[in-house]
């Protein structure tokens, strides 16, 4: 009996070893889930990558932002930009910074028609992991249903149109860069539309913050939620920004 009660009280000092010692050596995950809230991703990381993408999600840890979305109805694209990386980084300037460590058969390096060279991993008739550098960081796309030389001039576009450089709020003077193209005489003159004159209450009663009014209309839109952009577009058409202190429902502008 005495036996049995030995081998039990040694079965549970030893268990309650493992478990503090699992417990105490535990890495903490160094991910920020952010939903589709890129500015919370933006803010992570560091630094924002305002792409021109739909029905995406966002995590971030420091100095990585990660941004999933469909690259079609079959196929998922994974995208990360890091602006330092501690991996290697190769002659043409590039580091793997897609995290995926599967040893593909085919890992060479291939250049668009504008000369960029991308490195890719893969097989011989698709690509996986594409890697890339620019001025602006360091960029992987992952795609687990593989990827092809047109989805790779489809990513550059995009990336070339998100970094693109963009007007601040002082250069722009207030004015809203979506509506510069749009045009109204008063009194005769022709002049562009104020926006920026008039932060509404009544996207502010709805959760529309001042920072991401500001930058929609600097069209920076990633800056905002999806229900807080469509809040936003609904604002603009129905016409409640003709008078730049009054909302157009009544409402004065937030102050």
């Amino acid at each position: 009996m005495k036996k049995i009660i030995i081998l039990c009280m040694l079965l549970f000092a030893g268990a309650f070893f493992c478990y503090h010692s699992q417990k105490s050596y535990a890495l903490p995950n160094p991910w920020i889930e952010c939903g589709d809230d890129i500015y919370c991703g933006a803010q992570k990381a560091g630094f924002n990558l305002p792409l021109r993408v739909k029905k995406y999600s966002v995590r971030a840890m420091k100095d990585v932002l990660e941004i999933t979305f469909p690259l079609d109805w079959r196929r998922t694209a994974v995208l990360r930009k890091s602006q330092s990386v501690s991996e290697k980084v190769d002659s043409n300037g590039i580091a793997d910074i897609s995290g995926v460590y599967y040893d593909y058969p085919v890992n060479k390096s291939v250049r668009l028609k504008n000369g960029v060279a991308f490195n890719v991993r893969g097989d011989k008739k698709k690509f996986y992991v594409v890697n890339f550098a620019a001025e602006s960081g360091y960029y992987s796309i992952y795609c687990e249903k593989g990827m092809k030389l047109k989805d790779i001039n489809y990513f550059y576009k995009l990336l070339e149109e998100a970094e693109a450089p963009r007007l601040n709020f002082d250069e722009a003077e207030g004015y809203s860069i979506e509506k510069l193209m749009e045009l109204r005489k008063v009194d005769g003159i022709v002049e562009p539309v104020y926006t920026q004159d008039c932060f509404p209450r009544t996207l502010r009663k709805k959760g529309v913050t001042e920072e991401c009014f500001e930058r929609a209309n600097l069209g920076q839109d990633t800056f905002c939620t999806a229900s807080q952009i469509k809040m936003i577009k609904d604002y603009y058409q129905k016409g409640q920004d003709k008078d730049p202190l009054n909302d157009g429902s009544g409402n004065f502008c937030a102050e």
